[in-house]
């Protein structure tokens, strides 16, 4: 992925904030998804390692724990399922997915759980848009990683844009699996982003089959942005503390209740 003229600043943002969210940054991994030489990585870790940021080790860098123990962490709500629920709310997604079969990946902390458990899966390619599953997935697989490439945004999860959509089209993808927010009176499923929203409609509509991912749900709040309607979907997968409106709005647009285990649920295409 080229750089498309960012700012060393920038670059080195989002190096931090890639190294936040996954155990290290691996320098050769940064370069490639940058687009800079392995000189121009390590010039930018070491900057950061001087501003306290990263501690560096051999090849890569991770997040400095002093700033993890200093800074306050977002609390959950208190309806979010604990980490091992979502986890195998991810998981969920497994049994969809093939040996050698292409993926497109949506952004977000949910579908970011799936990576790691994609190491059994042997020859996939995966399309990613989100610059921090980029790096897990170089650290936990050995698969084709295509990214979609596109504008990158403070407010978005991933890269976005027309370019975003056109990478994505520009290789065949056998599933698309979606993280959403909730779902509108009109059975629309949303995406908390706008960019996103979009992006994921273009998957949906790319895309051979298509799932979606949720923490939980409310029928008809309507926050967020429309992705594409219920009844596009091949399956949607949530944990079981739904409201009763969630299983309504499924049912009425064809999507019945096919697994229900460990506090997931599975909703398939009747």
């Amino acid at each position: 992925m080229q750089d498309h003229g960012s700012s060393p600043l920038k670059r080195r943002l989002q190096i931090v904030d890639l190294a936040r969210k996954s155990d290290a940054v691996k320098v050769e991994a940064l370069s490639a998804l940058f687009g800079v030489s392995t000189v121009t990585i390590r010039n930018d870790l070491n900057y950061l390692e001087q501003q306290g940021y990263v501690v560096r080790t051999f090849g890569r860098a991770r997040y400095n724990p002093a700033l993890l123990n200093a800074v306050p962490q977002p609390q959950e709500s208190r309806a979010t399922p604990a980490a091992p629920l979502l986890s195998l709310v991810a998981g969920a997604a497994l049994h969809w997915i093939a040996d050698g079969m292409a993926l497109f990946l949506g952004g977000g902390a949910l579908v970011h759980r799936l990576l790691p458990q994609l190491v059994g899966k042997p020859g996939l390619a995966l399309t990613l848009h989100d610059l921090s599953m980029v790096a897990t997935a170089r650290q936990f697989l050995s698969c084709e990683i295509h990214v979609t490439g596109g504008a990158h945004s403070d407010d978005e999860p991933g890269l976005i844009g027309p370019a975003a959509e056109l990478g994505l089209r520009s290789h065949p993808v056998d599933l698309c699996v979606i993280e959403v927010s909730g779902i509108d009176a009109r059975g629309r499923i949303l995406s908390q982003f706008a960019g996103a929203a979009r992006l994921y409609a273009a998957a949906v509509r790319h895309c051979s089959k298509a799932i979606s991912l949720a923490r939980g749900l409310d029928a008809g709040a309507g926050f967020g942005h429309p992705v594409c309607g219920v009844g596009e979907l091949d399956a949607f997968v949530v944990h079981h503390d739904i409201e009763a409106g969630v299983f309504d709005l499924l049912a009425e647009h064809q999507l019945r209740v096919d697994r229900k285990a460990g506090g997931v649920l599975e909703f398939r295409k009747a």
